[in-house]
């Protein structure tokens, strides 16, 4: 279980903004971030692939918040105004730790996420994740060009060894 950083608490600080009907956080950790979205949202669904994780969670939180085990959204029909998460992102390294290591570039697990969370986006909706700077972007970057998704910087913080950004990504031109 991924334990709340500074990444956790910069995600908090960009979707304080965001309301509506439905948000979906993929990879839960403890449930912060669930729990921080219900204070904007009527219904929040939270998921995660590790079991134990949603055990925890599902003690220590809202019985308001639903959560289901799964990989990604693949368990998942709904339509969500905001889906954020904060992935794992950092490039694996001698060790493979499944709370921060996102893939060999840093990025698979991100475009994982994404890819399966475009069916349950609704048309005018928000996905709102973690990047960093240590990740190779130019193979996110590529990937959402290919999904005709609008990305947009809209929180940074540079901390001594890395700059997090928070994207927010929607559709170009969804009907």
């Amino acid at each position: 279980m991924y334990i709340p950083d500074v990444d956790s608490f910069l995600l908090i600080d960009s979707i304080k903004d965001y309301s509506g009907q439905s948000a979906l956080e993929i990879g839960t950790g403890t449930g912060i971030i669930s729990k921080f979205l219900l204070r904007n949202f009527k219904n929040v669904v939270s998921i995660d692939i590790d079991y134990i994780s949603l055990l925890y969670c599902k003690k220590q939180n809202n019985s308001k918040i639903t959560f289901i085990c799964c990989d990604a959204t693949t368990a998942l029909s709904s339509k969500f105004d905001l889906i954020v998460s904060n992935p794992p992102y950092l490039p694996y390294d001698q060790f493979h730790d499944k709370t921060i290591h996102g893939g060999e570039t840093g990025v698979e697990k991100t475009i994982h996420f994404i890819d399966s969370a475009i069916s349950n986006l609704e048309k005018h909706g928000h996905i709102i994740l973690i990047v960093s700077s240590l990740s190779n972007i130019s193979n996110l970057e590529r990937f959402i060009f290919e999904k005709e998704m609008n990305r947009k910087i809209i929180n940074k913080k540079k901390i001594f060894y890395e700059t997090l950004y928070v994207y927010e990504l929607s559709f170009i031109n969804r009907c």
